[in-house]
């Protein structure tokens, strides 16, 4: 697979008018010796960018005919994320088409409370359910746990297992709760089948995010062992790429 420090370059060289190294970086208000670490392999050495320069780079140069798709997978924004150009709410939104968005997932981090308070949560339009009659949630991918197909800072789509006939199988992408001494760890992980077994996976480039965990048996309503619960069912990602004024998250007063 070429580098991302390939693919950035060459996007900036396919811009039109192209750009040299010192107006990128002065486009981008950092030094050209800093902008410079992106575009070289030896120096950078992860496999993709930080999803707040991404956005930067494409405010840069998508007015000048890069695309606007091919700029995010310089941060792993691919294939299950849906990512698309985000038009303004009208005032006559349907209600039915947001999810409120009422806590993260993130890999390793116990929590004595699992959702945020109320004035931190906010809402996204994800559009119609997929899922007739299902009910839904909203959680924040945080960490990198998942970053392979999923980058921080995108809001999931979820169905919550427990209020549908629908069950999970093997390569969905789910909501895992974990419970120790009181402390709850909400995570998002692949489901795979192994040997007879269910099976938990992230899918991270990250080192530390490679060991599975392994869970005895699938229940008709969940999947369960003694610390370990799938609750929901990832639907869709979602993350905001449109400018202020035009974001599809809302914060309503509470």
């Amino acid at each position: 697979m070429e580098p991302v420090t390939e693919r950035l370059k060459r996007l900036r060289e396919s811009a039109v008018p192209k750009l040299s190294v010192r107006k990128m970086a002065d486009a981008l208000e950092m030094a050209p010796s800093t902008y410079a670490t992106y575009e070289t392999d030896k120096k950078y050495k992860k496999p993709i960018l930080p999803l707040d320069l991404t956005k930067k780079i494409a405010e840069v140069l998508v007015p000048r005919g890069v695309d606007r798709g091919e700029i995010f997978t310089l941060a792993g924004v691919t294939g299950e994320l849906n990512v698309q150009q985000l038009q303004k709410p009208g005032n006559d939104e349907d209600s039915s088409e947001w999810v409120e968005v009422t806590g993260s997932v993130a890999a390793g981090v116990f929590r004595a409370q699992s959702e945020w308070a109320a004035s931190e949560r906010y809402d996204v339009r994800f559009g119609p359910s997929k899922v007739p009659g299902a009910k839904r949630f909203g959680v924040r991918m945080d960490g990198l746990s998942m970053n392979r197909t999923i980058p921080p800072g995108a809001d999931l789509e979820c169905m919550w297992i427990k209020f549908s006939s629908v069950e999970p199988k093997a390569g969905d992408l789910v909501i895992v709760e974990r419970t120790a001494h009181d402390l709850t760890e909400m995570t998002c992980k692949r489901l795979d089948q192994e040997e007879g077994e269910w099976v938990l996976r992230c899918e991270s480039f990250e080192p530390e995010f490679q060991e599975p965990i392994r869970i005895p048996n699938l229940s008709p309503e969940s999947i369960v062992d003694d610390e370990i619960r799938i609750v929901g069912i990832v639907l869709s990602a979602k993350i905001d790429l449109a400018p202020a004024g035009l974001s599809q998250r809302r914060y309503r007063v509470r």
